[in-house]
């Protein structure tokens, strides 16, 4: 298996671990999960420091005023005291489902934007190929209408090479038996 553990779990179970796991012992972690959980509130309730819509998503309301403050503190550069880290990462253990949720979002974004840069470059390929056939073509042309040479001198109408061909000869009558 390559690439990150969380990309191949499969239950809540392994998330709710991982996830809680993270933000109780990562500061840098918790600090973006503060804001991602922040961002998820709606902007009034942002404004007003409080949750007031049951929507399943942002601060709880017991949480929402301290939280969103926080998360204002963080988006401004400052610097959390230890006791506000310590008490975020206590906090931000409940928040991990809808961590989760953020993160299949992110994986699912970061996924559907690497199909797209691979089908850039898959259509970038077939585009060059298309060119690089068409220039073929246009030698071709000229080589047949015009009497100008390419450069590889292979056809047998070729003014490059005529009268310096050999013609094999693999005798018999012309004809398969």
């Amino acid at each position: 298996m390559a690439g990150p553990a969380w990309k191949y779990f499969t239950t809540q179970e392994q998330w709710k671990a991982y996830l809680q796991d993270l933000v109780s012992t990562n500061a840098n972690a918790c600090l973006k999960a503060i804001t991602c959980i922040d961002n998820w509130q709606t902007e009034p309730e942002r404004q007003q420091g409080e949750s007031t819509e049951e929507n399943g998503v942002g601060w709880t309301k017991c949480d929402a005023k301290e939280m969103g403050q926080l998360a204002n503190k963080i988006r401004n550069g400052q610097a959390l005291t230890d006791g506000e880290l310590a008490k975020a990462k206590n906090k931000m253990k409940k928040y991990w489902k809808q961590l989760m949720q953020i993160s299949k979002r992110q994986m699912e974004q970061q996924e559907a934007e690497e199909q797209a840069k691979l089908e850039r470059e898959a259509r970038e390929v077939a585009e060059r190929k298309r060119q690089q056939f068409e220039e073929a073509l246009e030698v071709l042309r000229k080589c047949g209408e015009e009497g100008i040479a390419c450069e590889y001198g292979i056809c047998d109408e070729c003014p490059l090479t005529r009268g310096y061909q050999l013609r094999l000869s693999l005798g018999g009558n012309g004809q398969c038996d």
